[in-house]
């Protein structure tokens, strides 16, 4: 008897233990209508990047937005190279100002191209994913400085971008090739004047004229100079005239 009693006992304790348990977590939680509310704010949450310029107007880094974040809302991000300590990737908080409801991430890589994940959580009991955003930071292409890419017509042919979000799986030499028949695929003039010649000449032609305006500057005020001095000798011998 004692030995059934004490099995029912465990059971009872057993069991409004476990709903005990369910009970504290479902109060923890959100509502489904709560949940639905903060996906629909999220919603609004977007991602982006821009170039970051110095006083010499040349990229220095990127600077990674993430607009429209709400109260009560936080966001990770996850992708950065930095992050990265073997096979693992870790996310880092983002500095969010509430009062624009803008987040702002700095990088300075240049030479890489990658994907950073931005994910948007709510707070306390709805602390779940709410939304996730990716963005494509891109690299300096290289290429773009060979001589082939500064013809009218390739500056935004892919190999010739200054930008890019992709590797390329070619070699300098292939990418050279289909440069050399994107050209030929162009049949009008204008794809086979060099920009960066025509730029050169043009910087010519004003140094020219600069040269040409200093020159006869120079010329009138030598011409100017020699006129006072016969106009002064000219009055100097009248004046001497006179006094005899």
């Amino acid at each position: 008897m004692k030995k059934k009693l004490f099995i029912i006992c465990m059971i009872l304790i057993a069991v409004f233990g476990i709903n005990t348990n369910v009970f504290a977590k479902e109060d923890d939680k959100c509502s489904s209508t709560e949940l639905q509310e903060l996906e629909k704010e999220a919603s609004n949450v977007t991602a982006t990047y821009e170039y970051v310029y110095d006083n010499l107007n040349q990229v220095v880094g990127f600077n990674y937005l993430v607009y429209n974040i709400p109260d009560g809302m936080y966001v990770v991000y996850k992708g950065l190279p930095s992050q990265k300590k073997g096979m693992n990737s870790f996310e880092d908080p983002l500095a969010v100002d509430y009062e624009t409801k803008i987040g702002k991430l700095y990088d300075d890589n240049l030479t890489d191209t990658y994907k950073v994940t931005f994910t948007v959580y709510g707070s306390g009991g709805c602390g779940e994913p709410l939304k996730s955003m990716s963005v494509t930071k891109p690299k300096y292409n290289k290429l773009s400085e060979l001589e082939q890419c500064k013809y009218e017509g390739l500056d935004d042919y892919l190999y010739c971008q200054k930008w890019v979000e992709s590797d390329f799986p070619y070699t300098e030499e292939q990418i050279r090739e289909k440069i050399e028949q994107q050209r030929e695929k162009n049949k009008n003039k204008a794809t086979t004047e060099c920009v960066a010649c025509k730029e050169n000449q043009k910087n010519e032609d004003i140094y020219n004229a600069i040269v040409k305006i200093r020159k006869y500057a120079i010329y009138g005020l030598i011409a100017g100079i020699v006129i006072d001095l016969i106009v002064i000798f000219v009055l100097y011998k009248k004046v001497g005239e006179y006094e005899l």
